[in-house]
């Protein structure tokens, strides 16, 4: 019996929702976001299997991100880098064929000085005031790329999670007007919960990211989004307890009455939150099973008195998947899906089906 938590991969739903996704803005090129070794899923997986199914636009946050998606997807795909590229990574950006992202006019600037003739993006920054050109230098961004490999711009959505957001109508016009000098460069502002909002959002290429790992926003109506993992965790032991007895350090949870309890083998050491202690769930067999206590660096103690036919040692519990969707999970442990597969750490074991 393995004692270690695993995440299945399921590729084949991460694909699904690409294309699910890239169907509700059929104009435009669906690209997708593998940062983060592609949300903690595994990049060269993840990003092989988009690549197989006619992906050809990548988008990571730093350089060498980039350099080891180019070792997976081969030479025909655009890599582009969102943090853009500093002095010393100028050779890796040449050698792996990158395209960095400049998210200022002395970005631009020292790029453009240095060479002109390899491809770069621009950030124009339409209202998310984190990254990117300010609308009112744009004109001055037009007259610094003038000549140059400029080939693509973008823009961020403040709060497309909410498609009732005025914010979003507005920033989609302020980056049409803003790029209209630009008519032969692409453009790009979508995420996964632009690609909700509807076609206009979509402009030249999209950029779903926690969408094509069944997270995100509700999806429009009739939508379906898959799960990317199924997080499963070991039972090591089951024990009855009793009334007015505690469950793990601080005994922050005591028991009203006998309780059927199984301990399993994940905590915050594997990147699962301590935040979900008394707040999250585990399933056995579709069954919810709540966190009782706190999530310690190894362990997870949960209830499992309305499974008891099914709670035995060697046993797994789900954490995320099917029956334990990921931003349902989440919001149990006070944050979103995003936190909490990237933070999944090197033990908990990758399978790939």
């Amino acid at each position: 019996m393995s004692l270690h938590p695993r995440a299945t991969i399921h590729l084949d739903n991460i694909v699904a929702n690409w294309r699910t996704i890239g169907a509700l803005t059929p104009a435009s090129e669906t690209g997708a976001v593998v940062k983060a070794n592609a949300y903690g899923h595994g990049v060269a997986q993840v990003a092989g299997a988009l690549h197989n199914a006619g992906c050809r636009t990548f988008f990571v946050a730093y350089v060498e991100e980039g350099a080891e998606l180019r070792e997976a997807v081969g030479p025909d795909a655009k890599i582009m880098v969102f943090n853009g590229a500093q002095e010393e990574d100028r050779t890796l950006v040449r050698d792996a064929q990158l395209v960095p992202v400049l998210n200022s006019l002395p970005a631009i600037d020292e790029w453009v000085s240095y060479n002109r003739t390899i491809p770069f993006a621009v950030h124009i920054d339409t209202g998310m005031n984190r990254l990117g050109v300010r609308p009112d230098d744009v004109a001055r961004m037009l007259d610094l790329t003038r000549g140059t490999a400029l080939t693509h711009v973008m823009s961020h959505l403040v709060d497309s999670d909410d498609p009732k957001c005025p914010l979003n109508t507005r920033q989609c016009y302020t980056f049409g007007d803003l790029i209209r000098p630009l008519t032969s460069i692409q453009s790009s502002l979508a995420n996964t919960g632009g690609c909700f909002l509807g076609q206009m959002y979509g402009f030249d290429v999209t950029r779903p990211g926690i969408g094509l790992y069944g997270g995100g926003p509700r999806p429009p109506e009739g939508v379906d989004i898959l799960p990317g993992m199924t997080l499963e965790a070991p039972i090591l032991t089951v024990q009855k307890a009793r009334p007015d007895e505690t469950v793990g350090y601080g005994a922050t949870c005591e028991l009203k009455q006998d309780t059927l309890l199984a301990t399993v083998a994940l905590g915050y050491g594997d990147g699962f939150p301590r935040s979900a202690g008394n707040q999250g769930v585990a399933t056995l067999g579709g069954i919810r099973c709540p966190i009782m206590g706190r999530v310690s660096m190894d362990l997870i103690t949960i209830d499992v008195s309305a499974a008891s036919d099914l709670a035995k040692p060697g046993g797994f519990a789900q954490f995320i998947g099917p029956d334990a969707p990921l931003e349902e999970q989440a919001k149990c442990a006070g944050t979103v899906g995003y936190e909490l597969v990237t933070g999944l750490g090197h033990r908990v074991r990758r399978l790939y089906d």
